[in-house]
Formats: C-alpha cells, sequence, structure tokens
C-alpha cells in the first residue's frame, strides 16, 4: 500500500501528472457545483 502512494506522489511531480490532477479537480468541482445548483432550483 505504501508503495501504491510512493507511486502516485511521484506521478503527481511530473508534468502531466499535475496537469491531469488540476483537470481532475476542475471536473470534479464543476460536478459538485453543478449538482448542488440543480438541487437548488429543483428545491
Amino acid at each position: 500500500m505504501i508503495g501504491y502512494f510512493k507511486t502516485i506522489k511521484n506521478y503527481l511531480r511530473t508534468p502531466k501528472g499535475r496537469h491531469d490532477f488540476f483537470d481532475y479537480l476542475k471536473a470534479f468541482i464543476l460536478i459538485v457545483l453543478t449538482t448542488i445548483i440543480v438541487a437548488v432550483i429543483l428545491k
């Protein structure tokens, strides 16, 4: 399990890993905001 986290940490240090991380983070935030907006509208 520790090796798995070390691999992720090393991947995030690369330019591609950093870029992918921020892409996934942006997508997660958009999904959460969309869900909240729809929930507020339908309430």
